[in-house]
């Protein structure tokens, strides 16, 4: 029924809105016209000079940012060539120095050396070091050989003409960092004066274009607000760099990028303007043009970049230039708050009665929102907007009182969740070997594990168990968190547990696993696994990697990665033949096995912990610490590290040490 009525007096009621805008309108209307006429008239002989001039000094502070890059590079070259002249005596020791001045100067993609042939006798013909800036660390290789001929490349055969260096073209490196680099390379001299052979300093293309699409985006956002009436498929405003040669360095159209010339893209009906702004841009002058860009007219504001014989170019559509004059301008604000004030003034009389109202409606919403939903509402007669937000507020409380209701409802169902996941983690923790020593009865045997789950279950584990003077013992690591993680670690746990007690080749037993894993794994979930025998009398340490983190072996405090295949995770193919490997354990060697929620430990900012972190924190530590001591200071380093930053992944530590003798 109140629905029924409430139908009908929408059909009947005198719009409220009405009532006050036919007081406005007109007033508003007319004055808005005036006003709109007079900015126009007034905007439109100042503004086009003012937007021309800004894409000029836009141009320039591009220039200027791009030059910065380029001389930070010079500069870097230049104390690198200084700090090498002094370390030419061993190919490590430039590999070391390149690697050191590449962290020092991490705005360099890469850095390296293309010694003089036969410069280090011992290298042959070619010895190439050079330094990745890679996305895990700094990376050291040798690259020079027969089928990478440095000697034959650009880069090598300029800088060696040049001692006070040269850029290069921009060119593929596939051997080196594998990306799209410019090099800036000059001679590299003995302190003697003899030439040595040639550095490159390397930036990638990549921080060129993000530069370039930055200053685009910017430019784009304000100019979609003076523009949104004309339709372009890309971005309006795009900027580009082109070589001596006028080879496309940068341009929004990765095609065009090293794979054409800027005469290439000339129109047929505007040729000329097209070549005589590509002489002027190559010619090494500044200035602007306007020429038809793929079918628009637009005005190109153009400089040379300094040192690099390059030259920057910004394309405007003209309407960008000419629309800001007639849609926009401070004057228009200015006069349009004179307008409204008149608005204002007139109608405020009007409306303030028309809104009385609305406060005892107020008054009651006031005692609604301070949790008295069985408060009465006033009761309006008019049948306006005012009446039916008097129905909403009824309505309004009726949805308060269920929604509360229901709210009160899933609070509890929360609460028992949480209270069920708990026991989950006690039960999940139950199935661990968490009491330490594990062996009391074994003395010459340290082991320590833990685990910390980054939800209240987690899909780490590890496992171990001593059958015929053998510790059997595994590590993991389920794809995913959470409690489907939890379930597929439960099973693996209990699998290993069981093929472990007859089986001795951790191979086979990996390979079980994997196979029973696959045959019922709809849900498409793997699990990384490393497994070892270790023979606790002889130390002889059998073991398969099933795409697991590879452990560390610390030997006379000397920490270094063990050597270990790289086969797939548990769960993604049956029929997979994993391979076994054996190393052996001298008295006092430290076995350290981790999950990647170690490495992949992340503070504020994206930093990782990383592997070189955890090979930091072991160095110099044997005998001196136990498997718990090891542990406790990993987890203090990397609690230090990550800092108030949320844990991300499940963390899993294991260490095995063992004295025979």
């Amino acid at each position: 029924m109140r629905i029924f009525g409430h139908e009908i007096m929408k059909k009947t009621f005198k719009s409220f809105s009405g009532r006050i805008t036919r007081s406005v309108v007109i007033t508003v209307l007319v004055t808005m016209t005036i006003i709109s006429v007079l900015v126009s008239l007034l905007a439109a002989s100042g503004i086009y000079s003012l937007t021309k001039s800004h894409f000029t000094d836009l141009t320039d502070k591009a220039n200027e940012s791009i030059t910065l890059m380029m001389s930070m590079v010079e500069v870097s070259s230049e104390n690198i060539i200084d700090e090498l002249s002094w370390h030419l005596s061993s190919p490590e020791l430039v590999s070391s120095t390149l690697e050191y001045e590449l962290n020092t100067n991490r705005h360099l993609t890469g850095c390296a050396v293309g010694f003089v042939p036969e410069y280090f006798p011992e290298e042959g013909r070619w010895f190439e070091p050079y330094a990745l800036n890679g996305p895990d660390g700094i990376i050291c290789k040798w690259i020079g050989s027969e089928k990478h001929d440095y000697l034959q490349s650009e880069w090598y055969r300029e800088g060696l003409d040049s001692p006070n260096g040269v850029w290069t073209n921009p060119y593929l490196d596939a051997d080196g960092a594998g990306t799209v680099l410019c090099t800036f390379t000059r001679q590299l001299r003995e302190p003697g004066g003899q030439v040595a052979g040639v550095l490159g300093a390397d930036i990638a293309l990549d921080g060129l274009y993000s530069l370039i699409e930055e200053i685009d985006r910017k430019e784009n956002e304000e100019s979609d607000i003076l523009t949104w009436y004309y339709e372009y498929e890309d971005d309006p405003i795009y900027s580009f760099i082109i070589g001596p040669d006028g080879t496309y360095i940068v341009h929004p159209d990765k095609g065009r990028i090293l794979k054409g010339t800027f005469y290439d893209y000339a129109g047929p009906e505007n040729t000329s303007e097209y070549r005589k702004l590509g002489d002027a841009m190559l010619a090494g002058k500044r200035g602007d043009a306007m020429v038809k860009l793929d079918g628009i007219w637009s005005y190109v504001f153009y400089a040379p970049l300094r040192h690099s014989g390059w030259s920057m170019g910004i394309a405007v559509p003209v309407d960008v230039i000419t629309a800001p004059g007639y849609a926009y301008g401070f004057t228009i604000l200015f006069l349009i708050l004179i307008g409204l004030l008149i608005v204002f003034l007139i109608s405020r009389h009007r409306i303030k009665k028309a809104t009385a109202p609305l406060i005892s409606l107020a008054a009651s919403a006031e005692e609604v929102a301070k949790g008295r939903f069985d408060t009465e509402l006033p009761d309006i007669r008019t049948r306006d907007e005012i009446r039916l937000l008097r129905d909403s507020f009824d309505n309004m409380q009726k949805s308060l009182s269920e929604h509360i209701r229901i709210l009160t409802e899933t609070t509890a169902q929360k609460a028992s969740m949480e209270n069920e996941l708990a026991v989950a983690r006690k039960i999940q923790m139950s199935m661990l070997p968490m009491t330490w020593p594990a062996f009391p009865e074994r003395p010459d045997l340290d082991i320590f594990g833990s685990i910390t789950p980054a939800r209240a279950v987690g899909g780490d584990l590890f496992d171990l168990q001593i059958r015929d003077g053998k510790l059997f013992f595994c590590i993991g690591d389920v794809s995913g968190k959470g409690i489907p993680a939890s379930l597929v670690m439960t099973v693996v746990s209990s699998l290993f547990r069981t093929l472990s007690k007859s089986e001795d080749s951790p191979s086979r037993i990996v390979s079980s696993l994997n196979s029973t894993l696959s045959s019922r794994n709809e849900s498409l979930m793997f699990v990384t696994l490393f497994a070892g025998a270790l023979d606790l009398e002889t130390g002889e340490l059998l073991y398969t990697n099933a795409g697991h983190n590879t452990p560390i072996i610390i030997r006379n405090g000397n920490p270094v990665m063990l050597e270990a295949d790289s086969n797939i995770p548990i769960g993604i193919m049956g029929d997979w033949k994993y391979s076994l490997q054996k190393t052996e354990l001298e008295p006092g060697t430290v076995l350290f096995l981790y999950t990647d929620g170690l490495t992949e430990a992340t503070r504020e900012g994206g930093e990782l912990f990383g592997e070189e972190r955890v090979l930091k924190h072991l160095y110099g530590h044997g005998n001196d610490l136990t498997s718990r001591d090891f542990i406790t200071e990993m987890t203090q380093a990397v609690n230090a590290f990550v800092g108030d930053a949320e844990q991300s992944d499940d963390l899993t530590m294991m260490v095995v040490k063992l004295s025979r003798g």
